[in-house]
C-alpha cells in the first residue's frame, strides 16, 4: 500500500521563485512510494491547520516547503503524533534542515524523502508557542522584529540591519533560572538553542544536539565593535565556543524572567513577551525524514 504525503508550500518564504514548484514535487516523488497532495498556505498559522488535519487522516509524512517559520508551523501541528515531518528548505536561514543534513537543493531535498528513513527529535514549549530549533532575545531578536517589517527578505537584507543597528543597540541584563538555579548575565546576545544554528549555517551553539533532551544556552557579553569580524568568523566556523565573549550553559527546564515588553525571536519568527518566559524541552516528541547515511 501507497503511503500518504502532504507537501505543504508558504508562497512568501524566503526569495525564491516557487510558481513552478508543484511540477517539479509530480514529477520528482516517488509514485510508486507515495500519493501525495499539495497545498498552499493562506496567511499565519494556517499551515498548522493544514498539518493537522494529515495528521488526524493518517497521513505518513507532511514537508513543509518553506524556512525555519514554515517549518515551524508544520511541525507545531504533527507534534506528539505518528506523522512525520519532511523538509524542502526554500526560506531565508534554514537552521533546521541545514542541522539535519536536509540538502538545499529541491530535487536532492525530493530524493532524501524518496529514501530517507525516520527519526525522532526534541521540540520545546515556550509558554504556549512552539518551538523547533532556537528562542532568542537581544540583538539577533531585536533584528528579527526589523527584519519582519522589511520590504524584501534575505541574507543581504538581514546583513544591512545587522550593520545598521549594531552601534545603537544596549544590551540588557536577563534573570535565568535553569533546573532551579538562578543566573543573572548581562548579554548582547542569549539563545536557547534545540539545534545548533540560526539558519545560513551561522553556528551558535556548536554543542546543541535535536535528540538529548537538553537545552543549549549561548551567551555573548557586550563586545567591542573591532571584534565583530572575528565573532562573525566563529559564528561561521563553528568556533564560538572559543571567543572569550562566549559562555553556554544546559539545561531542561527553564525561565526567563520578565515583567515587561520584551523582543524575542522563535525559530527567527519576532514574538513578544509580556510575562515570564518558560522554556521547557520535549524529548523525542517528532519524527522527522532525515537522509539514510
Amino acid at each position: 500500500m501507497k503511503k500518504k504525503i502532504r507537501f505543504i508550500l508558504n508562497p512568501h518564504s524566503g526569495t525564491a521563485k516557487k510558481h513552478d514548484i508543484p511540477d517539479r514535487v509530480k514529477k520528482l516523488i516517488d509514485s510508486k512510494k507515495y500519493e501525495f497532495d499539495i497545498v498552499v498556505t493562506e496567511g499565519p498559522k494556517h499551515a498548522t491547520t493544514l498539518s493537522q488535519e494529515a495528521a488526524q487522516k493518517n497521513y505518513d509524512v507532511v514537508a513543509s516547503i518553506g524556512g525555519d517559520g514554515s517549518a515551524n508551523e508544520v511541525a507545531a501541528g504533527l507534534n506528539e503524533s505518528e506523522t512525520a515531518l519532511a523538509f524542502i528548505a526554500m526560506g531565508s536561514g534554514n537552521g533546521m534542515s541545514r542541522f539535519l543534513k536536509i540538502p538545499m537543493n529541491l530535487d536532492k531535498a525530493l530524493h532524501v524523502i524518496n529514501t530517507g528513513i525516520i527519526d525522532k527529535i526534541d521540540t520545546v514549549r515556550v509558554n504556549d508557542a512552539f518551538c523547533l530549533g532556537t528562542i532568542g532575545v537581544g540583538f539577533d531578536a531585536h533584528v528579527a522584529h526589523l527584519f519582519a517589517k522589511a520590504p524584501k527578505r534575505g541574507l543581504s537584507t538581514y546583513a544591512k540591519l545587522v550593520m545598521s543597528e549594531f552601534s545603537k543597540y544596549k544590551p540588557l541584563t536577563y534573570d535565568i533560572v535553569i533546573d532551579d538555579k538562578i543566573y543573572s548575565e548581562e548579554c548582547f546576545l542569549l539563545t536557547f538553542a534545540n539545534s545548533n544554528q540560526f539558519g545560513n549555517n551561522a553556528i551558535i551553539a556548536p554543542f546543541a544536539d535535536v535528540r538529548d533532551g537538553i537545552m543549549d544556552i549561548s551567551l555573548i557579553k557586550k563586545f567591542p565593535l573591532i571584534a565583530a569580524p572575528s565573532l562573525v568568523w566563529r559564528l561561521m566556523n563553528s568556533s564560538i565556543h572559543h571567543s572569550k565573549f562566549f559562555s553556554m550553559m544546559k539545561g531542561k527546564n527553564i525561565v526567563l524572567k520578565n515583567n515587561g515588553k520584551l523582543k524575542a525571536h522563535i525559530d527567527g519568527e519576532p514574538i513578544t513577551f509580556v510575562n515570564d518566559i518558560s522554556i521547557q524541552v520535549v524529548p523525542h516528541s517528532l519524527n522527522v525524514v532525515v537522509p539514510a547515511n
